[in-house]
C-alpha cells in the first residue's frame, strides 16, 4: 500500500503543476489578447460618419472626420442636454396655462397614443416573426 500511495504522490505532484500551467496559461493569455486589442480599439478614433460618406472617403480621411466628431462630441452633448432642459421648461409653461380638466384629457391623449404605438410596434414584430417563420 505504500508504493500506491507514493506513486499517487507522485503523479500529483507532476499532474497539478502541469494542469495548473496549463489552465493558467489558456485563459489568462486569451484575455490578455482581448484587453490589448480593446487598448488599441480605444486609442482609435470612432465615429459614424455622414449619410454618403462610407463609398467616398478613405480610411485616412474616415480617421480624421471621425477626431473632428470626437472634437465636438461634448460640445454636442451639452448642448442637447441645454435644449432638453429649455424644451422641459417650455412645456411645463404651456401645461400651466391649462385647467385641470384639459390636463386629464392631455395626459388621457398622450397614454392612448403611447398605447397605440406600443400595440403597432408589437404587430410589426409579430408580422416579423411570421415572415421569417414562413422564411425557415
Amino acid at each position: 500500500m505504500s508504493d500506491s500511495l507514493v506513486r499517487k504522490v507522485l503523479v500529483c505532484a507532476v499532474v497539478v503543476p502541469v494542469l495548473g500551467l496549463l489552465v493558467a496559461s489558456g485563459p489568462l493569455s486569451v484575455g490578455q489578447e482581448k484587453a490589448a486589442k480593446k487598448t488599441e480599439q480605444a486609442e482609435k478614433p470612432k465615429g459614424k460618419l455622414p449619410p454618403y460618406f462610407a463609398d467616398v472617403v478613405s480610411e485616412e480621411q474616415r480617421e480624421k472626420i471621425y477626431a473632428v466628431q470626437a472634437k465636438y462630441a461634448g460640445q454636442i452633448k451639452e448642448l442637447n442636454e441645454q435644449l432638453a432642459a429649455v424644451a422641459k421648461k417650455q412645456d411645463d409653461e404651456i401645461d400651466a396655462v391649462l385647467s385641470a380638466e384639459q390636463k386629464a384629457k392631455v395626459d388621457a391623449a398622450r397614454k392612448e397614443a403611447v398605447a397605440k404605438k406600443k400595440k403597432k410596434s408589437d404587430d410589426k414584430k409579430k408580422a416579423e416573426t411570421k415572415t421569417e417563420a414562413k422564411a425557415k
